[in-house]
């Protein structure tokens, strides 16, 4: 997969099964590369106030087709969200100059 820093994407909803079989929606909020790695942090499509989200691992299965993969390893997890969270702090700051 060629490196690239910069990822347009539009408002995107996905739609996961979990180990339940129950299927719930998501919307992406983020893609981004963490250690050469690309992750996508998802928020839950069915709450209001947002207070949390999940991190997948983002797999390129070539042909423009990818898919999101769980993370087993703690350590690259918690890498992976302390990225996402940096990135909202960012959101933060840049609004609150914006304003």
């Amino acid at each position: 997969m060629a490196k690239n820093t910069e990822y347009e994407f539009e408002e995107t909803m996905v739609t996961l099964t979990d180990e339940d079989g129950q299927e719930r929606d998501f919307y992406v909020d983020e893609i981004y590369e963490v250690n050469d790695s690309l992750y996508a942090a998802l928020i839950p499509g069915d709450v209001e106030n947002v207070t949390e989200y999940y991190v997948f691992r983002i797999r390129d299965l070539g042909n423009d087709d990818f898919e999101m993969e769980d993370i087993d390893d703690e350590e690259e997890y918690d890498a992976a969200a302390d990225a996402y969270e940096e990135r909202l702090d960012a959101r933060a700051w840049s609004r609150a100059f914006e304003e």
